[in-house]
């Protein structure tokens, strides 16, 4: 049976973009991305990029919220005063405009701030923006009539940095916190808990996706700006589940190092849900306790047993034997 570690390398598996569905996106988005920038639009959009989950390989599937910033051209927005319109008359165009084409008709909505094409299997969100001088884009606010900075490019670098930092381990432990939210009503914006990620793993190193994991939830409440979030209310929700969390999982760790790995998979399964590997309680508890003994042996193919294999060192923790792999 899986130990706790590789049950939580199988979800973040679990979780990932297959190839053929990394084929799939980019073949949408060159279409749409191919519509937006079409002279004849009216759409005076500059250039389009990718960025969000997606350019940041931090996207989980199914396939929400794949982000494409429309660059729009200033001088030909703005109105005689030099004013740049409000962005809810922006949104409006663009969806007005997609939903007329025959590839997209009827699978266009407004999903503030930002206009979203839902496909079969994916969503794409189109996001209008200004390049600032300086750095920066001007997007859409909540409230559909002001405009605020966004400094997606910069997000990305920061979190590549970090990523190589870690040892490339970063990436994958966003996308199981990533699914986490999901699971429950996506209180935290998606780009947040990236942030929150590179200012808690920029001090703090780990030895695999179990405490790198832990240590976003315990740390995670110390970052979250409620700013960030739509309403104070989601702010206090995301913390308040976030504390649940850490207790949870802080629990299973005691459980682990007392020898009782069965217990701790459980823990991690509650928390995780239907995409978290099930597991024989009773089976963990022998594996965990073999391993303990110094008497659990790994086959050839990476299978754990009480009798065949290389025997493998007894550990009573996480940091020995294979438990850091």
């Amino acid at each position: 049976m899986a130990t706790l570690l590789q049950s939580i390398n199988q979800l973040i598996e679990n979780i990932t973009v297959t190839d053929r569905q990394e084929d799939n996106i980019k073949q949408s988005l060159s279409n749409i991305e191919g519509h937006l920038n079409n002279k004849e639009n009216n759409l005076n959009v500059e250039r389009t990029f990718t960025n969000g989950s997606y350019e940041r390989d931090t996207i989980i599937r199914p396939l929400n919220d794949i982000d494409i910033f429309a660059v729009l051209k200033k001088d030909d927005w703005k109105d005689e005063y030099g004013n740049l319109p409000n962005p809810q008359s922006v949104l409006t165009k663009i969806k007005n405009y997609l939903n007329g084409l025959n590839d997209y008709k009827d699978k266009v909505k407004q999903d503030r701030p930002c206009v979203t094409i839902i496909l079969s299997d994916k969503r794409f969100d189109i996001l209008p923006s200004f390049e600032q001088f300086g750095g920066g884009y001007l997007i859409p606010n909540y409230d559909l009539e002001t405009w605020t900075y966004s400094y997606p490019e910069q997000l990305t670098t920061n979190l590549d940095n970090t990523h190589k930092l870690r040892n490339y381990k970063l990436k994958p432990t966003i996308k199981a916190i990533k699914y986490w939210n999901r699971e429950n009503n996506k209180l935290i914006p998606s780009y947040h808990i990236e942030e929150t990620a590179i200012s808690i793993f920029q001090l703090n190193n780990f030895t695999n996706y179990e405490e790198a994991i832990r240590l976003w939830f315990n740390n995670a409440e110390y970052y979250l700006q409620s700013s960030k979030f739509k309403s104070i209310n989601d702010h206090t929700a995301s913390i308040n589940k976030i504390k649940k969390v850490k207790d949870k999982l802080n629990d299973a760790k005691k459980k682990y190092d007392e020898g009782k790995e069965g217990e701790a998979i459980q823990i991690w399964k509650d928390v995780f849900g239907k995409e978290f590997p099930t597991v024989d309680v009773e089976e963990a508890k022998n594996f965990s306790k073999a391993l303990s003994e110094g008497n659990l042996k790994i086959g050839s193919t990476g299978v754990l047993s009480t009798t065949v294999g290389s025997a493998i060192g007894a550990s009573k923790g996480f940091f020995n034997g294979i438990s850091q792999d």
